[in-house]
């Protein structure tokens, strides 16, 4: 007998034995092994947050939810924005006062996963016209209805009749989300030297930058002049490294800049033939930058 037909004999004896593997294990999987979607009991949470009712509004059938892998089904074209963004899940729930067919108000709740990218979500949405609402709340309304974050949530409530309680709506779901507003320590960082313009949250690329992600800009206007301001959310340990990353791109770049101190916190003073004059200033607790139309006193006065 030639091996060939040795080898053809031994694979044969073999694949009784694996598909007989390939069945016990299929009567024995390890359902977390292969659940790629948010455990039921996260999925319950979120569907909990949903009152029966709303003051005259009633619940019109089940609670809806989508994962990362059918949201397209929802908002089809915007599926994969949020799903970069850190979408967990989304869950949504109809009301109507029963004087017609259609709903007089929709709700969706999304779970961005934390705080700072439920943030991204409502800045992207409002256009960055975001205003403190009610019970601590940051939020936007629109005609149609409003947005608002709590938490790790992103909350967007459409109506379809004028007649419809906005605000009650609203605080009747603030009441049940159970996560706390999040007034981000972040805000505290950002000066405050004029007229809040627009405040806005950009996850990667900051300014084409792509090592400079998680950034939190305010655009002021002061005496009609503009300027931007931003933060770069990042571990304190990540400081250095981060300063660092500026310093090199400055040099490969050809990007002109003076180094000054003033106390703990460094000042680079940049000339970029890309993004005209502005202002790096690093400190051992974060990094800000400065775009627009600043002059030393408003450096002076940020810094201190």
């Amino acid at each position: 007998m030639g091996m060939s037909s040795v080898y053809r004999i031994m694979i044969l004896a073999i694949l009784p034995v694996v598909a007989l593997l390939m069945y016990y294990r299929g009567q024995h999987y390890d359902p977390a092994l292969l659940n790629f979607n948010p455990s039921s009991s996260v999925i319950d949470t979120i569907t909990g947050f949903f009152p029966a009712e709303i003051e005259t509004l009633t619940q019109d059938g089940q609670i809806r939810t989508y994962t990362r892998e059918n949201l397209y089904e929802y908002v089809n074209g915007h599926a994969e924005y949020f799903i970069s963004s850190g979408f967990i899940q989304l869950a949504v729930g109809e009301y109507s006062t029963g004087s017609n067919d259609d709903p007089d108000i929709v709700i969706d709740i999304y779970d961005m996963g934390n705080s700072i990218q439920a943030f991204g979500i409502l800045s992207d949405e409002s256009g960055g016209n975001i205003t403190d609402m009610k019970s601590g709340l940051s939020g936007f309304r629109t005609p149609q209805g409003t947005g608002f974050i709590k938490g790790q949530y992103y909350i967007k409530i459409t109506t379809f009749s004028r007649t419809v309680p906005v605000d009650n709506v609203m605080e009747s779901l603030n009441s049940r989300i159970s996560a706390e507003a999040d007034p981000f320590p972040e805000f505290a960082d950002l000066p405050d030297i004029g007229q809040i313009v627009k405040t806005r949250f950009i996850k990667e690329a900051y300014r084409g930058l792509d090592f400079v992600n998680n950034v939190i800009e305010r655009e002021y206007s002061i005496q009609g002049k503009t300027l931007q301001v931003f933060i770069l959310k990042t571990k304190k340990e990540n400081i250095r490294e981060k300063a660092a990353s500026f310093i090199s791109y400055f040099n490969d770049s050809d990007i002109d800049f003076t180094e000054s101190k003033e106390g703990d916190k460094t000042i680079y003073k940049v000339s970029d033939p890309y993004e005209g004059d502005w202002v790096l200033i690093s400190s051992p607790d974060t990094i800000m930058g400065i775009f627009g139309s600043y002059t030393d006193t408003l450096i002076n006065s940020i810094i201190k």
